[in-house]
């Protein structure tokens, strides 16, 4: 009896870390400006990332201008997003991919012995972000 407790609790352990890490990330993208190459992709495909989960977000370092990553947008679709940029700081044309992958996050969460799925977790930080804790 006393190995299924201590089973689920290192599942919800697992989740809080999970969901610690969910928060700091999009905190820390909350609190800094992003590229506008970004907001704009963002913006013509209806997303405001003001109210969007930042999941990851990669930069490409001088020489080699580039966004790429992962973002949760305030209605609920995991974006997958990758673009090359000029000089300007502008999307190159035929660069930019902009990718609704929730399929993936969304059957990640049915796996069994995994807790709570990492998508569901990240609906949870958006959700409190947009909304305050609830």
């Amino acid at each position: 009896m006393g190995d299924a407790m201590s089973k689920q609790y290192s599942v919800q352990q697992q989740n809080a870390q999970t969901l610690a890490a969910i928060r700091q990330t999009a905190a820390w993208w909350r609190a800094r400006p992003l590229p506008d190459a970004l907001r704009q992709c963002a913006a013509s495909h209806g997303v405001a990332l003001g109210a969007a989960l930042m999941l990851d977000l990669r930069l490409a370092w001088p020489g080699m201008p580039a966004v790429c990553g992962k973002l949760l947008s305030a209605d609920g679709h995991f974006i997958h997003f990758e673009m090359e940029l000029d000089e300007d700081l502008h999307p190159l044309p035929g660069s930019v991919q902009w990718q609704d992958i929730s399929a993936a996050y969304l059957r990640a969460a049915h796996r069994h012995g995994t807790g709570v799925g990492y998508g569901v977790l990240c609906k949870k930080v958006l959700q409190e972000l947009n909304h305050g804790a609830s």
